[in-house]
């Protein structure tokens, strides 16, 4: 029997996430759950690019699932120094109705989705230049005679 009184809409999206491998957390003063790439440890994730996801309308994410009513949102920020952030885009939205279950693992598939763009469009930008953000950038300075 599947007691849904005793699981948090949190728990949910947290075990979506583990499903699709990307590591997330309850984000407890706010009440929402934050998704991060996997390299990034749990204290660093909002220093970088990051997902919020949460459920519309002030819902309680830390509330029981069986009071789920539906309609679940996934946008990502661009971390600054951990006080400031920036949206850069909606990555996921379910309408209110529907299944917690089926709407945690459509937004997360779209989260790894996501993220997955993101590795893949800087890997591409690093080819294309030689460079990436860990390269040093060497000067020499010959002169002419």
């Amino acid at each position: 029997m599947n007691n849904l009184a005793a699981i948090p809409v949190a728990a949910v999206l947290l075990h979506a996430l583990a499903v699709v491998e990307f590591p997330g957390f309850l984000e407890l003063d706010e009440d929402f759950v934050i998704a991060h790439p996997p390299h990034l440890p749990q204290d660093k994730a909002l220093d970088s690019e990051h997902v919020i996801i949460n459920t519309p309308w002030g819902a309680d994410v830390s509330g029981p699932a069986h009071q789920y009513t539906g309609g679940l949102y996934a946008v990502a920020y661009e971390g600054y120094d951990g006080s400031d952030y920036c949206d850069i885009e909606r990555v996921y939205e379910a309408q209110p109705g529907g299944d917690l279950m089926v709407h945690a693992a459509a937004c997360a598939k779209a989260v790894a989705d996501w993220f997955a763009s993101r590795q893949t469009t800087a890997e591409a930008s690093g080819d294309e230049s030689g460079a990436d953000d860990t390269d040093e950038v060497r000067t020499s300075t010959t002169e002419v005679c």
